[in-house]
């Protein structure tokens, strides 16, 4: 299976622990200067793809006053995900701007 960038390096971002969406974006423009800039609008759909390909599992956190009261639906990696992660180790040297 081959994996777009966008989903790479949510899997690598996912390697230091379960995150939500947004916490997500932050890790991999963290960690790569701001050269890997994520977006909302492809976050969400790669998570559920990575997730029904069994590269991460979801879990519903605590409810959250300021969301409405709905609850961040974090993510963790699972080891075939952490295979495909490691697979890719120089994956943030690259600089790159995704839509």
């Amino acid at each position: 299976m081959e994996l777009s960038l966008a989903k790479l390096a949510l899997l690598q971002a996912l390697t230091t622990g379960p995150g939500f969406g947004l916490e997500l974006i932050d890790r991999v423009r963290d960690r790569t200067d701001g050269t890997i800039k994520l977006h909302q609008g492809s976050v969400y759909p790669a998570l559920r793809s990575l997730e029904r390909d069994g590269f991460v599992t979801s879990y519903t956190g605590e409810t959250n006053d300021a969301r409405g009261g709905r609850p961040r639906i974090y993510y963790r990696i699972t080891a075939e995900g952490a295979r495909a992660a490691k697979a890719v180790g120089g994956l943030f040297a690259t600089p790159t701007v995704l839509a």
